[in-house]
């Protein structure tokens, strides 16, 4: 199994992720010096390369270097899987950051079954996935999550933002 096997040294511990259409969220930790940047470098050379294999095409595919946000304390770490995993709440309630969701069940259905994050395996999904991520990371976090709560609460911090 390809996610299984280790190639080198690691730069970094993954410790959360969401692949959306047009960005993705990625919770790192530094392994060695400068370890994030030339994963992220790696990343994007990557999957430029597919892509352009893929399409047919060439050229750079990222207009801007990535972006980081250093954690320094654990009460915002906290927060930071949550914010990630709930990225794709947008695709399938667009209103959502309003407070605005017609099922909240459903909406926590989708988002424990989105592929491309890592929630459903903070959630217990026994996926193949799981691999790239630090189980410790995952271990600080409870695995029943309350949806309404989180969505709330989120809620309530993107209307503070908006002020």
């Amino acid at each position: 199994m390809i996610l299984a096997e280790t190639r080198g040294s690691p730069l970094v511990s993954i410790g959360a992720y969401c692949l959306m259409p047009n960005h993705f969220h990625l919770v790192l930790q530094e392994i060695i010096e400068n370890g994030i940047t030339a994963f992220m470098q790696k990343v994007g050379t990557a999957y430029t390369m597919y892509f352009n294999i893929k399409n047919e095409r060439t050229g750079n595919l990222f207009l801007k270097p990535f972006r980081a946000k250093r954690i320094t304390h654990d009460a915002y770490f906290k927060h930071i899987p949550n914010y990630v995993h709930l990225n794709p709440a947008e695709l399938f309630e667009p209103a959502w950051k309003r407070g605005i969701v017609k099922d909240v069940h459903e909406l926590e259905r989708k988002l424990r079954t989105y592929g491309y994050s890592s929630f459903p395996d903070f959630s217990g999904a026994d996926r193949a996935e799981r691999a790239i991520l630090d189980a410790s990371t995952r271990e600080l976090f409870e695995k029943n999550v309350d949806m309404s709560q989180l969505i709330e609460d989120a809620t309530e911090y993107h209307n503070k933002m908006a002020l």
